[in-house]
């Protein structure tokens, strides 16, 4: 089972061969073969935003994309070559707030003026579910076994239910070998209550053209996100 060594550092190869196009109206990328574009975000309200969209300058055209989770906390947009085709594609998310520390993500395509929304975070769905076996718990992800250590949980509670979250949070993968991004998706394990976490489901996607692709997953524990 691969354990959070790998996931940390699959996390510091990001940090440190991520693209510079990250909330930056400085940020050119190509979404055509030939015409650099630039990409900021706008939106209304201080803390909590509302009515955010994404505006993409190329030439004398400019693109507005008025994202479908467009109002949260801290809105960000991170640009890099999800798809095998040479351009770039925009990451734009966006945090719920609360305790639960939910994210909301969407990637768009731009090539050659045609947008598409080709990753919507609400439609990652893969059928997981958990059991405990003695001071561990057991994942079926889809008919692979993962495994997380619970000797330290808190609960106390008559309801020490098993629950996985939606996604937590996504960090982007960048592959030296393809000159590809992925995606490494997080979901939160818990028990009882959403603050007992005894770990993550750590996701490694592939986005295509018109969905995502599963690579491989393991579970992530002995840190908070």
């Amino acid at each position: 089972m691969k354990c959070l060594s790998l996931f940390l550092l699959a996390l510091s190869l990001t940090n440190q061969l991520a693209y510079k196009c990250i909330d930056s109206e400085d940020c050119q990328f190509l979404i055509n073969q030939n015409t650099p574009s630039y990409v900021s975000l706008e939106s209304s309200g201080e803390n909590f935003k509302e009515d955010i969209t994404i505006i993409v300058e190329t030439g004398e055209d400019k693109i507005s994309i008025t994202p479908d989770y467009n109002e949260g906390y801290n809105p960000s947009i991170y640009i890099a070559p999800f798809l095998s085709n040479g351009l770039s594609q925009i990451l734009y998310g966006v945090e719920s707030g609360g305790s639960g520390g939910y994210s909301y993500y969407e990637i768009y395509s731009l090539a050659n003026g045609n947008l598409r929304k080709i990753f919507d975070s609400g439609d990652f769905n893969p059928n997981i579910s958990a059991s405990y076996q003695g001071s561990l718990v057991e994942i079926d992800y889809q008919g692979k076994l993962l495994h997380l250590d619970a000797s330290n949980s808190v609960c106390q509670q008559e309801d020490c239910t098993l629950k996985i979250s939606s996604i937590n949070t996504i960090f982007p993968y960048y592959n030296l070998s393809t000159r590809q991004e992925y995606l490494m998706i997080l979901q939160k394990v818990y028990a009882g209550f959403s603050a007992n976490n005894l770990g993550y489901i750590a996701s490694l996607v592939e986005i295509t053209d018109e969905s995502y692709k599963i690579i491989s997953v393991a579970t992530a524990s002995n840190f908070n996100y």
